[in-house]
């Protein structure tokens, strides 16, 4: 009994020293899959999904999406030809990237052509047709605010937003869609509403020119309508999920009608300042948003609103977000408080 015993312990480590030495192999590489060799010698075989801003964005089996900066590689192939879109505009189609240490190129394998490259001049991968000038990309979102109380006092709050924005090649539109209505104690305390659209023609990768306008009623601020419409010059400083910075400058016509007070129309000076970033988590987003309007007849008056935000996902493409805002109207009328500030939470769904 012994013996068969010892026997048995002797055949189940044979067997588990050959299955871990043949785990520890490395597999046979698909042909049909991409390669990365790293700067410390290890190879990844996966999908290259994109490049962008000096990254890799590469699709393992074992780890999924890896995010890999192109100065820690020596050396990439892809094994299917892609379309590359590159910094100038120009895409070049039905390619095949080869990188090594001795320098970068790409190869057509119909002709068997090769022709160098510099990875930083690539802007995508596989260009979507919006980015080649076909059509434009549509983003948006929708959000509420919604508050009910009852007990001591009967409160009813409602917060909306609606925003969307299409981006094509060499322009881009949006606008957006505000409001507010409060009651308490069947009183009403807050009415007003907001309607904005801009439209941006790019001058080059950064740099853009715009024409801006939106009109506004708030009933409890005496605001019957505060309408402007302008130019303006932009520019993106930087533009990447960890931290984008865009700012605008322009000149506007402003016309106000009052309920109580007198109506004013004057010319001014208006900007815009945008700020966001994923830095407390990657499909987060910490966002603030700033414009402001200077009477250029009066340089005492000036209007400012500030957000201050984070959005953070739920699930699907349900987004809840906690936002801070401030809006300061050194012109403001009599009875009318200068400064007004509200925090809100919100839920919406993003597309």
């Amino acid at each position: 009994m012994i013996k068969i015993l010892f026997k048995f312990l002797v055949l189940a480590g044979l067997s588990s020293t050959f299955v871990l030495e043949t785990l520890a192999q490395d597999p046979v590489p698909d042909e049909s899959m991409d390669k990365l060799r790293m700067t410390d010698g290890s190879v990844i075989y996966g999908t290259i999904r994109d490049i962008e801003e000096g990254v890799i964005l590469f699709h393992t089996a074992f780890a999924g999406d890896l995010k890999i900066k192109i100065s820690e590689v020596t050396e990439l192939n892809s094994s299917e030809p892609v379309a590359v879109k590159l910094s100038d505009g120009s895409v070049l189609e039905n390619v095949v990237i080869s990188l090594a240490e001795d320098g970068s190129s790409v190869r057509t394998p119909q002709t068997e052509l090769e022709a160098p490259l510099d990875l930083t001049e690539i802007v995508t991968l596989n260009p979507e047709p919006w980015e080649v000038g076909l059509g434009y990309k549509h983003e948006g979102a929708a959000s509420l605010a919604l508050v009910q109380q009852r007990g001591n006092s009967d409160t009813d709050q409602l917060d909306y937003r609606i925003e969307g924005k299409w981006t094509g090649d060499d322009d881009r539109f949006s606008g957006m869609a505000e409001g507010e209505l409060d009651e308490s104690d069947g009183i009403k305390n807050a009415e007003n509403w907001m309607l904005s659209a801009k439209y941006d023609r790019f001058m080059g990768d950064t740099s853009y020119i715009g024409l801006n306008s939106s009109i506004k009623q708030d009933e409890f601020a005496d605001l019957d309508m505060r309408f402007y419409l302008g130019p303006y010059f932009g520019r993106d400083f930087y533009d990447s999920k960890r931290f984008s910075l865009s700012a605008e400058l322009g000149l506007t016509y402003v016309r106000e009608n009052f309920i109580q007070a007198e109506s004013q129309s004057y010319p001014g000076a208006n900007w815009t300042l945008d700020i966001g970033s994923d830095i407390f988590g990657s499909d987060t987003e910490f966002y603030v948003k700033h414009k402001g309007i200077w009477d250029l007849n009066n340089l005492d008056e000036v209007i400012l609103d500030t957000r201050f935000g984070l959005k953070i996902p739920l699930m699907m493409n349900i987004q809840a977000a906690a936002e801070y805002n401030i809006e300061y109207d050194s012109g403001a009328v009599d009875g009318v408080d200068e400064i007004d500030q509200s925090l809100k939470v919100r839920f919406g769904y993003r597309w």
